[in-house]
Order: C-alpha cells, then structure tokens, then sequence
C-alpha cells in the first residue's frame, strides 16, 4: 500500500476531506511533541504546545501557498506556540517545571546509570544557559538530527547562519561544561 504524500494529503483536505488532517497528525506528532518538551521541559505544556500548533496549521493550510516542506513549516508553527508558552510563564514569574525525558538506559549498572543521569543533567544545564533560539536550534540539529535547511526555516534565519550559531552555541556549552561558567 502506497501513503500519500504530505501535498496529496492537504490537496484532500482542501478539497473538502477534513479528516485527512488526522494522517498528517499522526506522521508528525512524536516530532511536534519531541520538540516541544525539548524546548519546555514540562509535558502537560508541550502537550499544549503540540496541541495548539496542529489547530493553528489546520486553520492555515487554506492560507498557505508552498506545502513543499510541510514538516518544515509545522514545526516552525511548534516553534512559535513553544515561545508563547514561555513568554506567558515569564508573565506569570512560575518557577518552570523540570522534567527528565524519560530515555531507555540499557546499562544494568546502577553506578553506570546514575553516572549517565548526571551526565546528561549536565548537558540540559548547558543548553539552559543558551538563549531560546540556539538552545531550539541544538534540541533540532542533535536531537531531532534536522537539517541545516530545516532549521533556517524553523527558526527563520539564513541558511548561512545556522552554522555559525550551532558552533557558537556548542562552544558555549563547552565552556560552560568545562568550566561551570557562562560565557
């Protein structure tokens, strides 16, 4: 059985099939909510974020001209719905709520295991130094291993720049791993 494509699909959903949205829910939904919990750190907010993005593409899609990169533009709407999420918390002066994304560990070594936790505590402190587009930036590239074209337009910068702010940002965590401190 042949899947549709992400064009066909919206083409479908244009020409009156509204269900069909749910296809393109579901082929992207573990990246939209990866991406937003990297980017909040708290489920419940990233299931809003999530949420609320497929509702503002879904109430776009007749807007928009250039479904070439479908995936692109959705998780830019993701993006986006993440800021508002921690410009309301800014609003609201609340502590944000820290989370562990749960991985599988494969090690059944206890010590192992806890070395591993404190390794990657270590590395979310890092990136929670960076400032919100570099820390997106990095969740994308390392995390979600999105393209250099993929996060320009994520993130709306130039091609060029992408390079240049991911190594910014990996010698920021560097010195900051290597030494406790921010630059």
């Amino acid at each position: 059985m042949q899947t549709s494509t992400d064009n066909e699909i919206i083409s479908e959903i244009l020409a009156g099939r509204k269900e069909r949205f749910a296809i393109l829910v579901e082929r992207y939904q573990r990246d939209t909510y990866r991406l937003s919990l990297s980017i909040l750190r708290n489920p419940s907010d990233a299931e809003d974020a999530v949420s609320e993005a497929y509702s503002k593409a879904f109430a776009a899609l007749e807007r928009c001209q250039d479904f070439s990169n479908f995936k692109s533009w959705l998780l830019k709407i993701t993006y986006n719905c993440c800021q508002d999420i921690l410009r309301k918390r800014k609003r609201e002066t609340a502590e944000p709520e820290l989370t562990r994304i749960a991985e599988n560990n494969e090690s059944h070594n206890p010590l192992q295991c806890l070395v591993n936790q404190e390794k990657k505590n270590d590395i979310w402190q890092a990136l929670d130094h960076l400032n919100p587009e570099d820390h997106a930036a990095m969740i994308m590239k390392y995390y979600h291993n999105a393209s250099y074209q993929d996060i320009a337009t994520t993130l709306n910068w130039p091609l060029g720049t992408v390079a240049s702010r991911l190594y910014r940002a990996r010698e920021k965590m560097r010195h900051y791993l290597v030494r406790g401190e921010v630059l």
